[in-house]
């Protein structure tokens, strides 16, 4: 009975308990299904302007494909028509298409000649506006053509003046007046100030300015400037070409200063053997007079002359001697006579060996500049090199200089000395063939 009571005292427990739990769940799913309505309505909303905005894309693609299709047909129309219009456009151009090519090219040789040529450096303008012509992709108006064949012939026309023109002239300070000059058409300009001389075009300072160095010609511009009549006067027909490259070809002595020491001992050696040479000849000459004046008086010897001197050894041998030692002595005078004609011809063949050695090492030593400037500073720029070259190839050029004149010289002394000691020779075997004769 007791557990009966205790089991129902609990269950009456457990039931107090569970009504606010269900009252709360209930609560609960009621919430839950508020907040799902409200759910599906915003989705509902979202689904029904989703649709909306679908429809009105649609339409809008629509209405684009209809406008690309007749922009299509638009295109397609007007490909007919420029298709149609670049035919009749040619056929009534016919040949001025090429004409217009003709007459960019003119205008752009045309524009090339003008911006260098001496007519313009006094600021006389061009009755065409040549780079407009020569860059146009239209064809030229007529009024265009006519002032491009104005400008062919006005550059013809002022080819063929000697005019008094005033243009700017570089000064040796650097600095650029305007001076009076005159200007022989489009070859030349000579500038008329105390000393006439030649003036070169500079498209780059914009001016005049005088060659750095005047070519020989320039000593007729004197004469010129102030004749009343004919005169004589050179004109470059490169338009200054030629001036620039007498300005730049070096003279000898600058030829000689690239060649650097080396050079100037090749020279002296040159200048050393040309000397012994020259002693040599007059030398050999002065001996030749006298063996010759000798030859015409034999039976009056003189000391004075080398053959003299042998024919008197000849006569101071006692009549009857044996013939051998007559020969012997004979051998001995010839032989005393040999160093003062063969003086120097050793040297002369030695500095002629040496002369082409010496360049030999000035190329070697001119080689080795280059390659330390293209070590130092690369292989771009050939101004850097330019130096050890020109050493290396005109040591070589003194050495072969040197050496050629040398050796004909030493040929050419030799020769002369090998005659006086034939002709020594030759009347020492006289000498002797007549005390033979005398001794049978």
């Amino acid at each position: 009975m007791r557990r009966i009571t205790t089991l129902l005292f609990v269950f009456l427990s457990m039931s107090t308990q569970a009504t606010p739990l269900i009252e709360s769940a209930q609560q609960f799913n009621r919430y839950e299904q508020a907040f799902n309505q409200s759910r599906l309505a915003a989705f509902n909303g979202d689904l029904r302007t989703q649709e909306q905005r679908l429809k009105e894309a649609r339409a809008a693609l629509a209405k684009e494909q209809a406008r690309a299709e007749a922009l299509r047909e638009q295109f397609s129309k007007n490909e007919e028509v420029l298709t149609e219009k670049t035919e009749a456009l040619r056929l009534r151009t016919g040949s001025l298409g090429e004409m217009f090519g003709v007459v960019r090219q003119v205008a752009g040789d045309l524009r090339t000649i003008t911006s260098s040529s001496v007519t313009r450096i006094d600021g006389t303008a061009t009755p065409a506006d040549l780079d407009i012509l020569a860059e146009s992709k239209a064809l030229p108006d007529l009024a265009k053509i006519k002032a491009l064949w104005q400008t062919l012939r006005q550059e013809t026309e002022l080819s063929g003046q000697i005019a008094t023109i005033t243009a700017p002239v570089v000064q040796p300070d650097g600095t650029t007046v305007d001076q009076e000059a005159l200007r022989i058409g489009a070859f030349s300009v000579i500038g008329t100030g105390s000393e006439p001389m030649y003036l070169i075009a500079d498209e780059q300072l914009g001016a005049l300015r005088p060659p750095y160095r005047q070519p020989a010609d320039a000593s007729l511009l004197s004469n010129w400037v102030s004749a009343d009549g004919l005169a004589n006067v050179a004109i470059d027909p490169a338009r200054g070409a030629l001036l620039n490259i007498e300005a730049a070809t070096p003279s000898i002595s600058e030829r000689i200063q690239q060649g650097g020491t080396i050079g100037y001992i090749i020279i002296g050696l040159g200048f050393v053997g040309l000397l012994i040479a020259l002693w040599r000849l007059a030398a050999l000459i002065a001996i030749g007079g006298g063996m010759r004046q000798q030859l015409k008086s034999k039976q009056a010897p003189s000391e004075d002359n080398a053959l003299g001197r042998v024919m008197l050894a000849a006569r101071k041998s006692t009549q009857g001697q044996d013939q051998e030692l007559l020969e012997a002595r004979l051998d001995e005078a010839v032989l005393r006579e040999l160093p003062a004609i063969e003086r120097g011809q050793a040297i002369i063949k030695l500095l002629a060996g040496i002369a082409p050695l010496m360049g030999l090492l000035g190329t070697v030593t001119g080689m080795i500049a280059t390659f330390q400037a293209i070590t130092a500073f690369g292989s771009g720029d050939a101004k850097l090199m330019a130096a050890g070259i020109s050493q290396a190839l005109i040591t070589t050029v003194l050495g072969l200089v040197v050496a050629v004149p040398l050796l004909l010289l030493h040929s050419w002394v030799s020769s002369r000395s090998r005659e006086l000691v034939h002709i020594l020779d030759e009347q020492s075997a006289g000498i002797i063939a007549e005390a033979q004769e005398k001794s049978e």
